[in-house]
């Protein structure tokens, strides 16, 4: 982990994994010999067993927080298929051994393993 790298809250890193230098994580699982490139964003999802980001790539998804201004508040989870059958997810998952090229995002969508994305997705199952 390069020292100017920013971990927040509820990250866990797995053995090997690097992360460089600029990159910001938080709500993460990095799980082992991933690899987040400079600057890199990372909110809110999982990074699968030897994925790489690229340099300047966001990775984020939506977190679903309770209203905090009702007393007993519960999560509103929302289905994973809204009604015309879009995917509704709330993180972003990448599969083991996906490689996300540099100054990409990749929002709210699950990265099936061994793929070579292309471009940004969002709200995607990618198979």
């Amino acid at each position: 982990i390069d020292p100017t790298a920013k971990i927040g809250p509820n990250v866990s890193i797995g053995a090997k994994a690097k992360i460089a230098a600029g990159v910001r994580v938080r709500e993460t699982i990095v799980l082992a010999e991933a690899v987040i490139n400079e600057h890199a964003c990372v909110l809110h999802s999982v990074i699968g067993w030897r994925s790489v980001v690229g340099a300047w790539a966001r990775i984020e998804g939506t977190p679903i927080s309770p209203n905090p201004n009702i007393p007993f508040a519960k999560l509103d989870n929302k289905p994973l298929f809204n009604i015309d059958g879009r995917l509704n997810p709330s993180l972003t998952i990448l599969g083991s051994d996906v490689h996300v090229p540099a100054e990409t995002v990749i929002l709210n969508s699950i990265v099936l393993p061994y793929k070579e994305l292309t471009s940004s997705y969002k709200n995607q199952i990618i198979l």
